[in-house]
């Protein structure tokens, strides 16, 4: 009777081993797998994150722009955070592609952590409606007067190349592009003289 009992010990011993060594290779089996698709699960995050955030910015402008905006400037506003979404992704591929994931995250992050922040500031602020109505044109005077005065100092240093066809293009020269026509085209006289 002894006997049968530590053999019956024996085999529930082994097989608890066994079980134990299965459940080993099949945690390690997944541990690999996932060690393996990391880099793919990762990519996909980021890439849902960019997507979530480009939602989430266009959703809070449909939500602070809409009740007091004409649908056409509202859906401009959208159409300006796709159009930073997708430059985003632009100046990630054309500087350094190797760090184009975590960009592409970071991007999201902050998309979506000032959608958020923007959205709270509108329901918890007082003075945010004043605040958001005067933000698009402010920001677009803003760019209009920076992008004049940049223009105008690269045409008195002499960086700017003109084309016939009336193209800008800055630092290099164009195929096609005279060079006795471009003093021509940046020649400015006072609008008396004219």
């Amino acid at each position: 009777m002894l006997n049968t009992i530590q053999t019956l010990l024996q085999f529930i011993f082994n097989a608890i081993k066994n079980l134990l060594g299965f459940l080993v290779v099949i945690v390690l089996g997944i541990v690999g797998a996932v060690l393996i698709a990391l880099p793919w699960i990762l990519r996909t995050a980021a890439l849902l994150l960019w997507f979530i955030a480009a939602y989430m910015g266009i959703t809070s402008i449909q939500t602070i722009y809409a009740p007091f905006s004409p649908s056409i400037p509202v859906l401009a506003l959208q159409f300006a955070v796709i159009l930073i979404s997708v430059a985003w992704i632009t100046i990630l591929l054309r500087k350094n592609t190797k760090l184009f994931w975590g960009g592409l995250a970071a991007g999201g992050l902050v998309m979506g952590g000032a959608s958020m922040g923007f959205t709270w500031l509108s329901s918890h602020w007082q003075y945010a409606d004043l605040f958001f109505r005067v933000l698009p044109p402010a920001l677009f005077s803003v760019l209009l007067i920076y992008e004049t005065i940049r223009l105008r100092s690269m045409r008195r240093n002499g960086n700017v190349f003109l084309i016939k066809a009336g193209l800008l293009e800055t630092g290099r020269k164009i195929v096609g592009a005279t060079e006795e026509a471009a003093p021509e085209l940046l020649a400015t006289e006072p609008a008396a003289a004219q």
